[in-house]
């Protein structure tokens, strides 16, 4: 008999263990504003009215550009792998453009290379924390990508980067 019971104890025990953790963890609702959508990102995504944390620095927003702006393609894709543990899950093309104001195409380009290690040292740092596992193109996830882009950009070429645009995103599983 109690070789029988123990298993189920043990059972109960560990359901109601995972049971109260997954009610501590649980993240707070978000308030409804009743206005769904705010705004458009550059993408076309929609954005939530609180789509910036209260971590979040302002200086990451898009800057208006006064007098125009022009854009600086990065030639080759970003070229990301997914791990999941150990293996090798998918891997990940961004092709990224950098909005800058007119004349300032050059800038970009003579720093490509720093740049562009940053750039994809952020994106690896987003494939850790599963910004492209399940539903990738969520406006969460990108919203999220695009602002860490955008605060290295800035970082390296300062207000010179007004905004960061994601040309195209491609994900080959494995």
């Amino acid at each position: 008999m109690k070789k029988f019971l123990l298993p189920i104890v043990m059972l109960l025990a560990g359901t109601g263990a995972g049971v109260g953790a997954a009610i501590i963890l649980k993240p707070d609702p978000v308030p409804d504003t009743g206005d769904d959508i705010v705004a458009a990102a550059p993408c076309g995504d929609p954005v939530a009215a609180d789509a910036t944390t209260p971590d979040d620095p302002v200086d990451v927003a898009p800057i208006a550009a006064s007098e125009g702006s022009e854009f600086a393609p990065l030639e080759n894709p970003f070229v990301i792998p997914v791990m999941d543990g150990e293996d090798l899950v998918s891997m990940m093309a961004i092709t990224v453009s950098i909005e800058v104001p007119t004349g300032q195409v050059s800038a970009v380009y003579d720093i490509e290379p720093r740049l562009r290690d940053s750039l994809l040292q952020d994106m690896f740092q987003h494939a850790n924390i599963g910004g492209f596992t399940g539903n990738y193109t969520a406006t969460d996830k990108l919203r999220i990508l695009r602002q860490d882009l955008l605060r290295t950009a800035r970082d390296i070429l300062g207000d010179t980067a007004l905004d960061i645009l994601l040309i195209d995103i491609k994900r080959q599983d494995v």
